[in-house]
C-alpha cells in the first residue's frame, strides 16, 4: 500500500513536472511571437512615416519641375534644398545628367526692382564657395549692369527677348554649383560616390576642385537651349541642362571601391565571390545611394522587412528593424547581402548536392523568394521536393528548368543576367 502511494505520488509531480515545462515552453514560445510582432509593427510604422515623407517630397517636386524624377536601383537623384536644382547619375549607362530650373520672371523679383547700382549678393542665389560667386560677379557685370540702370528698362528688355544671356549666366551659375556638390557627396561610409569616374579630354579625373574650366567648355553648347513651361505651381519655368558621360572604365571604378568587400564578406560566408560580384552589378551597377520602389536599399537592394531582417538573424542572433540609413551603409549592405545568400544557400537549399545547381536556385530565390523557385521545381511551394527534384537533375537542366518555368520574366533575366556575369569575376 505504502509502495502504491508513493508510485502515485510518483508520478502525479512527474505529470505536474512536465505540464509545467510545457506551459514554460509555451510562454516562450508566446513572448517570443510577441516580441517579433512588435518589431514588425515598429517597422510597419516606420515604414508609412517614410512614404508619406516620400509623397510629399514627391509632391513638392512636381509643383517646381511637373514630372517627378527619383533614384532608382542604378540610378541616384538628388536635389538642392530649395528644388531648383537636380543631378542624375546613371550608373548603368554611364550618364550624368545636372538641371535647373528658373522663374521666367526672376528678374522682376524685390532684388531687381530695388536695385541701385551694386550688384545682388551672392548668398541669395546659394552659394558660398567662393569661386562661384567670382564667376557670379563676372556674370553679372558683363551682362547685368548694363541691362539694370533700372527696373523698367529690364522689364523692357525682358519683353523684347527674355534677357537670354541674363538667364543663361544664372544657369550656368547653379548648374556649376550642383556639379560641384555632386562630385563632393559621398556614400554613407565617406566613400566620393563619383570617385575617379568623370574624366575631361586629356583623361585627368575630375573632382569637386578642378570641376569649372571642364564645364565651361561643356556649358558653351548645351546652354545655347532651354525648355519654356508652366509649371504646376502657375509660374513660367526656363530649364537648362548638362549632360556628362562618364569615363569608360566608371563601373570598374565602383567595383575597385566595393569589390573587397564583397570577396571579404562573401568568404566569410562560405559564398562564392563572384556570384556576390554579379549579383550587386546585376542589383545596383555598383550605386551605393540604390533605391528601389519595393522597397529595397543599398548596393545589394535589401528589403528591410524580408531579406535584410532575416540576414540580421541569421548573424547575429536577434530581430531589429533594420532602416534605411542602416542599409545605405556599404559595409552594413555587403554584410547582410552576402549573409542573406548564405542563408537561402546554407539553410533552404543544402541538400542540394550540386553546387552549381544550388547557387542557380539561391540567385533566383534572393530576387522572388524561396517559394517560388520551389514551384518552379515541382510546381508547389514546399522546399523538400523541390531540393529532391533538384537532386535528380543536373545543373544544365536544373538551369533550363528555371529559366522556363520561373514565374516572373523578371526574375528569369535577373538569373541569366548573373550567371553569366559571375565569369568575368572568376
Amino acid at each position: 500500500m505504502t509502495k502504491l502511494l508513493y508510485n502515485i505520488i510518483f508520478f502525479s509531480c512527474l505529470l505536474r513536472s512536465q505540464q509545467s515545462y510545457e506551459d514554460f515552453l509555451l510562454q516562450q514560445q508566446q513572448g517570443f511571437d510577441q516580441y517579433r510582432q512588435s518589431i514588425t509593427n515598429e517597422y510597419l510604422a516606420y515604414e508609412k512615416a517614410e512614404k508619406d515623407a516620400f509623397d510629399q517630397f514627391k509632391k513638392d517636386v512636381e509643383l517646381q519641375w511637373n514630372q517627378f524624377k527619383g533614384s532608382t536601383s542604378k540610378t541616384y537623384v538628388s536635389y538642392d534644398d530649395d528644388l531648383q536644382s537636380r543631378a542624375s547619375i546613371d550608373y548603368e549607362n554611364g550618364k550624368l545628367l545636372v538641371e535647373v530650373i528658373l522663374d521666367k520672371n526672376i528678374f522682376e523679383s524685390e532684388e531687381i526692382n530695388h536695385f541701385d547700382g551694386g550688384i545682388l549678393p551672392p548668398h541669395r542665389m546659394g552659394s558660398r564657395n567662393p569661386t562661384i560667386i567670382g564667376n557670379y560677379l563676372s556674370i553679372m557685370c558683363s551682362f547685368v549692369i548694363p541691362l539694370l540702370q533700372n527696373a523698367d528698362h529690364v522689364k523692357q528688355e525682358l519683353a523684347e527677348n527674355e534677357t537670354r544671356p541674363l538667364f543663361q549666366g544664372l544657369a550656368k551659375t547653379k548648374i556649376i554649383q550642383k556639379l560641384v556638390k555632386v562630385l563632393a557627396e559621398k556614400d554613407d561610409d565617406g566613400n566620393v560616390i563619383l570617385d575617379k569616374q568623370l574624366a575631361d579630354i586629356n583623361g585627368n579625373n575630375i573632382n569637386s576642385n578642378n570641376v569649372e574650366n571642364f564645364a565651361e567648355r561643356h556649358l558653351k553648347k548645351q546652354l545655347k537651349t532651354s525648355k519654356d513651361y508652366k509649371a504646376k505651381n502657375g509660374k513660367g519655368k526656363k530649364l537648362f541642362t548638362l549632360s556628362l558621360n562618364l569615363k569608360s572604365d566608371h563601373l570598374d571604378s565602383r567595383i575597385k571601391k566595393y569589390g573587397k568587400e564583397i570577396i571579404k564578406q562573401a568568404n566569410r560566408f562560405n559564398i562564392d565571390p563572384a556570384i556576390a560580384l554579379a549579383i550587386t552589378e546585376t542589383e545596383s551597377s555598383f550605386n551605393p545611394k540604390a533605391t528601389s520602389h519595393i522597397p529595397a536599399y543599398g548596393l545589394m537592394q535589401l528589403v528591410p522587412s524580408s531579406g535584410a531582417r532575416d540576414a540580421y538573424r541569421y548573424v547575429y542572433k536577434k530581430d531589429k528593424v533594420l532602416k534605411k540609413g542602416f542599409l545605405y551603409k556599404p559595409k552594413n549592405n555587403i554584410e547582410l547581402g552576402c549573409a542573406y545568400l548564405a542563408k537561402i544557400r546554407y539553410d533552404y537549399f543544402k541538400s542540394v548536392r550540386d553546387d552549381n545547381s544550388a547557387y542557380m536556385c539561391t540567385i533566383a530565390a534572393y530576387n522572388t523568394g524561396i517559394g517560388n523557385v520551389a514551384k518552379a521545381l515541382t510546381g508547389k511551394g514546399k522546399i523538400k521536393p523541390a531540393t529532391t527534384r533538384a537532386n535528380q537533375l543536373n545543373s544544365n537542366q536544373v538551369y533550363n528548368t528555371l529559366i522556363r518555368d520561373l514565374k516572373y520574366e523578371e526574375t528569369r533575366n535577373y538569373l541569366k543576367k548573373v550567371w553569366a556575369r559571375k565569369d568575368k569575376y572568376l
